[in-house]
């Protein structure tokens, strides 16, 4: 007890000076870890919009190839047809001025088209199904003249003009042949329907070009048909274009893949920074480059935003570090000061922990003792027959009906010892769940297991209520509680000569149930009343436990929400118990 207060100054500083330090170390590693993590944070979002990006042109691409070849599919299909391929050797002699396989596939899919064309062997126009057909201007181009020159299939992307995507597929039979039809996609239909829809962050935009670099489709609708980097070259001479070369390098040579360059938005010339994804999309024997580009600032934004809240968040931890250690400072000064007083708390925490080690076995051998109060009457009345059993053997006594007496006589007295063991094996054993009891006979098995020494002190007991009344909740833990209280009323009739008695009264009032124990025991002085309730307030001495009332109490409103009143009357104590009807969950 006797403490050296100077000795607990000096461990709180050095404690203070350690936790100081630990702190400084804690705020280094995180101001170091946020600097060095940054760069590494800021790759991870840029990789992860490069793969976001990347996703959006291979899957537009994946649907463009998927719709160019079903095109190629359909018009294959019509040209070996046996009547178009009649109607149009018909028409070529012209006994024919329709041809009505290429005139359905033009109506059903006239969005899409800017026209379907019958051309002749030599290359010339024949029919043109087009919106525009009077002003409609045929254009030969270098697709018909290779188409000529190749019999074969061509595929060819129309920068210019029309800004179409043709497909020209050569009509043939019996390897003879007759003309070829060219489809001219409408460049702005697959722009509406496959492109225009993806898009990324305000900025991002998606821009076609053709196997030679050449723009095809772009939101400006700026440099159509030319090359794009010479365009850039030639509009801002005095920037640097490498970084934009370099991706279109790669997009010609059919590379899938991610960029960063610098470049100018349409619209602004402002230079800025850009991420782009970039993937070809096969069109037979040609193929189209599909081009993502996003803001790289615009991306960084979300970064930026999480950069500064963790700046914030460092800040606030290293003043509520030093707000920590001011407290824990404060704190060590005041745990010198309450040293003696811990200490001699937990003496006296120990001390009490014993007392209630006591006081368990002191209220289990009150309740031996009541086993044996019980037990011991049957007992004796079992040897006194089992005495007479020996003297009718001794005797040579021959009256088997005066046998078979004691012998159901011994059967009863081992039946009621079993009974009361049985009473009190389901009196301690927990009930696993609550369920509706009847309260007449709970309060009768409490009196049933306290009735030798009521007998022994010739108490009477009288019982008024309405039998027919119940509650819910566990009936066992019920009859504890009245068996306590009943045991109190007993003792206190220890002092009483004659007349000793107990009334119980139980009935339901309004949304109660009251329950009255009445005895004449004399009642309680007034300095115990006042700590009745408290633990290890008793009022016979080194008998009692002084827990009794306290536990009573305490089950009566954990488990039933009831509560537990105690005055005093005329001649002895009233102990009252009220119960809600209905249990509290």
């Amino acid at each position: 007890m006797n403490i050296d207060m100077q000795q607990l100054k000096k461990q709180s500083n050095i404690k203070l000076l350690k936790l100081i330090l630990c702190a400084l170390v804690i705020m280094g590693v995180i101001l170091a870890m946020l600097i060095s993590s940054h760069n590494y944070y800021r790759d991870i979002v840029i990789k992860s919009q490069q793969e976001n990006i990347l996703n959006i042109v291979t899957t537009a691409s994946s649907q463009l190839e998927q719709y160019f070849n079903v095109r190629e599919h359909y018009l294959r299909a019509i040209l070996k047809d046996s009547q178009f391929q009649e109607e149009f050797i018909q028409f070529t002699e012209g006994k024919k001025i329709e041809v009505n396989l290429i005139n359905l596939l033009y109506t059903m899919g006239q969005e899409e088209y800017v026209a379907v064309e019958l051309i002749d062997k030599e290359g010339n126009i024949l029919r043109a199904y087009t919106d525009d057909h009077p002003s409609y201007q045929y254009r030969r181009g270098e697709d018909i003249t290779r188409a000529i020159s190749s019999h074969n299939d061509i595929y060819f992307i129309e920068t210019f003009g029309d800004r179409s995507i043709n497909i020209i597929q050569a009509v043939k039979m019996d390897g003879e042949l007759y003309g070829f039809v060219r489809i001219k996609i409408n460049s702005d239909y697959i722009y509406r329907v496959y492109l225009a829809d993806y898009q990324l962050n305000q900025k991002g935009y998606i821009s076609l070009k053709d196997h030679q670099g050449r723009l095809f489709l772009h939101p400006s609708m700026e440099f159509i048909g030319e090359e794009v980097v010479q365009a850039r070259k030639q509009q801002y001479p005095d920037y640097d274009w490498s970084e934009l070369e370099e991706n279109v390098r790669r997009q010609i040579n059919k590379e899938t893949g991610v960029g960063i360059y610098h470049s100018i938005w349409p619209g602004d010339d402002t230079r800025v920074k850009k991420l782009s994804g970039f993937t070809p999309a096969d069109i037979g024997d040609t193929f189209i480059i599909l081009n993502f580009s996003a803001d790289y600032e615009e991306t960084m934004i979300s970064f930026e935003g999480i950069t500064n809240a963790t700046i914030v968040i460092s800040i606030l931890l290293i003043v509520t570090s030093l707000i920590i250690i001011l407290y824990i400072y404060r704190v060590e000064m005041k745990k010198n000061e309450i040293a003696l007083e811990t200490i001699y708390f937990n003496e006296l925490k120990e001390k009490n922990a014993l007392i209630m080690h006591q006081s368990k076995f002191a209220a289990m051998g009150e309740m031996l003792a009541t086993i044996a109060h019980q037990l011991k009457q049957p007992l004796n009345a079992l040897k006194i027959s089992l005495y007479n059993i020996e003297d009718y053997h001794n005797l040579k006594e021959n009256d088997e009906e005066y046998l078979e007496i004691l012998l159901k006589s011994n059967h009863k007295f081992v039946d009621k010892i079993s009974k009361t063991i049985d009473d009190f094996k389901y009196f301690f054993k927990p009930q696993k769940e609550t369920k509706v009891f009847n309260i007449y006979k709970a309060i009768e098995f409490a009196i049933e297991l306290n009735m030798a020494r009521i007998n022994n002190l010739e108490i009477m007991v009288n019982i008024y209520g309405e039998k027919e009344l119940e509650i819910m909740g566990e009936s066992n833990i019920f009859s504890q509680v009245v068996l306590n209280l009943l045991n109190n009323s007993i003792d206190a009739l220890k002092m009483i000569k004659e007349n000793r008695k107990i009334d119980i009264y139980f009935h339901g009032k309004g949304e109660e149930i009251v329950i009255e124990i009445i005895d004449n025991g004399g009642g309680i002085r007034k300095e115990v009343m006042e700590h009745l309730f408290e633990p290890y307030t008793t009022t016979k001495g080194n008998d009692g436990t002084g827990l009794g009332l306290y536990i009573a109490r305490y089950i009566l409103k954990e488990k039933f929400n009831g509560e537990l009143l105690v005055e005093n009357i005329v001649d002895g104590v009233k102990e009252k118990i009220i119960i809600p009807r209905e249990k509290r969950e």
